[in-house]
């Protein structure tokens, strides 16, 4: 009964942590944010509640940048690639 209930515990606090982009502004102690803070956008919208790994596209600071999962960012490039190759 106590491990469940300390998985629950920890469990919570996992969920809690995390932000929504664009809702919470979430900054460490060094002052900087992390997408890790955040759930995955595109996965957000969807209702699911995925741990964001990496902002994309992180090319330019003048370009907005949001976090993505590791699937939802592989799909995105692959998305942008298969443009590109249309155009040439």
């Amino acid at each position: 009964m106590k491990s469940k209930l300390i998985k629950k515990i920890q469990k919570s606090k996992l969920t809690a942590k995390l932000g929504i982009w664009g809702k919470d502004n979430i900054v460490r102690e060094d002052g900087k944010c992390y997408a890790e803070d955040y759930y995955c956008v595109k996965c957000y919208k969807g209702k699911i509640e995925t741990r964001a790994k990496s902002f994309w596209p992180a090319i330019d600071p003048d370009i907005p940048s949001y976090p993505y999962c590791g699937d939802c960012k592989m799909k995105l490039n692959l998305y942008v690639w298969e443009e590109m190759e249309k155009k040439k």
